[in-house]
């Protein structure tokens, strides 16, 4: 077990770490590749990583406040599914109705694997799967972004 410091102390220096991993994408010239709260150009819909004792989660999340908007969105994205667990290279995970630890629901495409981001013997599995999933998630996102963008409901 560690101690509450213990903890945040791994927790910064994992976030620091996986930060430093992103400067050798394509493309960022040196600069961290940041793509949690990064804006996707369609409101309610996130790029997330979700790291735990247990799972390392790469998501799509649509997260939108209004229950109604967000079902639509994930019904125009999962009609879209063929599509983009193709530009994905692997089958996802479909979750029209997942609970965050903070009671906040919300539908979510995703691939997870094992892990513990406080165990720092894993790190060297699990950046790499963290980084590789959420560059197939973007380009996955970028063949359907307009589709989600186009709204006659007024989304």
């Amino acid at each position: 077990m560690f101690s509450k410091d213990e903890e945040k102390e791994l927790k910064l220096e994992f976030w620091k770490k996986l930060g430093n991993r992103t400067r050798r994408l394509p493309g960022q010239r040196g600069r961290v590749k940041v793509w949690v709260g990064e804006k996707t150009g369609v409101k309610g819909v996130d790029l997330r990583f979700e790291v735990g004792r247990k799972l390392i989660i790469v998501a799509l999340e649509i997260n939108h406040k209004n229950e109604q908007k967000r079902l639509n969105l994930y019904e125009k994205l999962e009609a879209t599914k063929r599509l983009f667990e193709n530009a994905f290279g692997e089958p996802l995970i479909w979750d029209f109705a997942c609970e965050k630890k903070y009671g906040e629901e919300v539908c979510r495409v995703y691939v997870q694997m094992e892990g513990d981001y406080l165990v720092s013997e894993q790190w060297p599995q699990i950046f790499p799967f963290m980084i590789e999933k959420m560059v197939k998630m973007e380009k996955a996102f970028a063949e359907v972004q307009d589709f989600l963008k186009y709204d006659e409901l007024g989304q």
